[in-house]
């Protein structure tokens, strides 16, 4: 046995365990409102925290340590004390930042609360379906993914693609398929407002929460139903269709596919935004291709086996999503130009 590569192991191994419990204190952190709290105040002593927060001193000091230990907060050790640099909060505390990470607080526990499931489905067969994931991942997603898609949907995702945000300004029928807490949906009403735009979501919770946001901002053009992909009318004639991070959690991507190439207008462009992966295992051997792997197996994969479904997972990669866009009927694929670490954006049409 290399006792050396053992221990490299071990303190590989100890990162990993430290990153899931700090996750841990990060979440009770993120839940009682300290990051909000800290943001754009400077260094902070304990007592002051303790007085602009209400929160228990004992538990203060102790998720400040843990903070402080893996460099989220910066502790001046003179004076003691404790300092949110702008460059966290804007990661932390900024909702409406596109960088804001702090949905993944929720989305974290609310995985390792299928691991169970998941287990028992390794022996058994099976998944866990979307629904037993509670309102932790409903939230944590919108969170997550909410303030980018708000801030850059369309300045520079739809922006690609020129002459489809010609006809959003002239007004089309735009359906968003998976809508989730409905950010595209109402971001793409709102920005124009001469195009009728409905979200489709099979999640009640998720439905009601997008209805709710639509109601309080006020945008009459947009509405939201709750249906499967596959209920959506097949001669709906829609312009612009949009799927975020959808197709691989399905049961049935083929079949959702060719169905939604039906509902598609003459002429009309779908616009499908997948994770970013490469075709091979090889090409993902690395941090990001283990996060996307990861997610796949605590809840793409497993929601889609709960159903008896095909399993796709997350990291599909640009080969087999074009190939399953041709097998359902469309001739043009294309990737778009956009930069993003996480997601690929893809063109596709009849």
């Amino acid at each position: 046995m290399d006792k050396q590569a053992m221990r490299a192991f071990m303190g590989r191994f100890m990162e990993m365990t430290t990153g899931a419990a700090v996750m841990g204190v990060m979440a009770v952190a993120d839940r009682v409102g300290l990051f909000p709290a800290l943001a754009g105040q400077g260094a902070l002593s304990l007592d002051e925290i303790v007085a602009r927060t209400g929160l228990d001193r004992r538990y203060l000091e102790e998720i400040l340590a843990t903070l402080c230990a893996s460099e989220i907060l910066i502790y001046q050790e003179a004076s003691e004390r404790f300092e949110l640099p702008e460059e966290h909060a804007a990661c932390l505390a900024d909702e409406t930042s596109p960088y804001f990470l702090g949905g993944w607080s929720q989305m974290v526990p609310a995985l390792y609360r299928a691991v169970p499931g998941v287990a028992r489905a390794c022996r058994e067969g099976g998944g866990v379906p979307f629904s037993e994931f509670g309102l932790d991942m409903v939230e944590g997603i919108a969170r997550s993914n909410g303030p980018g898609t708000r801030i850059l949907l369309a300045r520079r995702w739809l922006a690609a693609m020129p002459d489809v945000v010609e006809a959003l300004e002239r007004g089309i029928r735009v359906a968003d398929v998976g809508c989730g807490s409905g950010d595209a949906a109402l971001t793409m009403a709102r920005h124009w407002p001469n195009s009728s735009v409905v979200g489709f979501d099979l999640d009640a919770q998720s439905v009601e929460r997008a209805r709710a946001a639509a109601g309080a901002e006020g945008v009459r053009n947009v509405s939201f139903e709750q249906c499967s992909a596959e209920a959506i009318p097949r001669d709906s004639g829609f312009d612009l269709i949009t799927t975020f991070d959808v197709i691989h959690d399905l049961a049935k991507p083929r079949e959702v596919l060719a169905h939604l190439r039906g509902a598609l207008a003459p002429g009309g462009t779908y616009l499908m935004v997948e994770p970013v992966a490469g075709d091979r295992l090889a090409d993902n051997l690395h941090t990001a291709g283990a996060l996307t792997y990861a997610m796949s197996t605590l809840h793409c994969l497993t929601q889609s086996l709960a159903q008896g479904g095909e399993g796709l997972g997350a990291a599909w990669g640009p080969g087999k999503a074009e190939a399953y866009c041709r097998e359902a009927g469309f001739g043009r694929f294309e990737r778009l130009e956009v930069d993003n670490p996480f997601n690929a954006f893809y063109r596709v049409g009849a």
